[in-house]
């Protein structure tokens, strides 16, 4: 028995001076690669979203539009200038476009002279645009021509600039 313990603690000593081998290590197998996915097609841009305008809407858009527009006049006269007849023009052409739609044209005034002076000044230069709206081919039964006078001015200084700016038709539309 003393063979085999001194067998034993030599095998022990022999096994714990022991050195590490370099010879290579077998490696653990790698895991499985997924395949590549199939190439995807770049995406393609998305076009802008543009609201969707109905007929409606954009008829109100120019009626607003139109509303902002005057002709105006000279003092004491009711001429329509030539500078003025693209504004007939595009109003005209709205008509057009705007088949049951109708036209009130407010003739206006500055504040110097009587209230019934300017009432009738003021119906005079709305005529003088209804006129030349028909001359483009707007119906007559589509428009209708008043007179505030001197009762809505835009501006209220006394003045030459504020009483040009009351010196004017101004288009009322309404849709039917």
């Amino acid at each position: 028995m003393r063979t085999f313990l001194t067998a034993t603690a030599v095998c022990l000593s022999l096994a714990a001076c022991q050195t590490t081998s370099t010879l290579p290590q077998p490696s653990k197998p790698e895991p499985a690669k997924p395949l590549p996915a199939a190439p995807t097609p770049p995406a393609a841009k998305a076009a802008p979203v543009i609201p969707v305008q109905t007929e409606a809407q954009r008829l109100e858009k120019l009626r607003a539009a139109l509303a902002n527009k005057s002709v105006y006049f000279d003092y004491d006269n009711f001429s329509l200038k030539p500078q003025y007849q693209d504004v007939v023009t595009q109003n005209a052409d709205f008509m057009k476009q705007a088949g049951k739609d109708t036209v009130v044209l407010e003739g206006n005034a500055d504040e110097r002279g009587s209230k019934e002076y300017n009432l009738a000044l003021g119906q005079k230069r709305a005529e003088a645009v209804r006129k030349a709206m028909i001359m483009v081919g707007v119906p007559d039964a589509r428009m209708e021509a008043i007179s505030y006078g001197k009762e809505k001015p835009r501006a209220t200084c006394q003045e030459e600039k504020c009483w040009q700016e009351n010196r004017r038709v101004d288009f009322s539309h309404k849709s039917n």
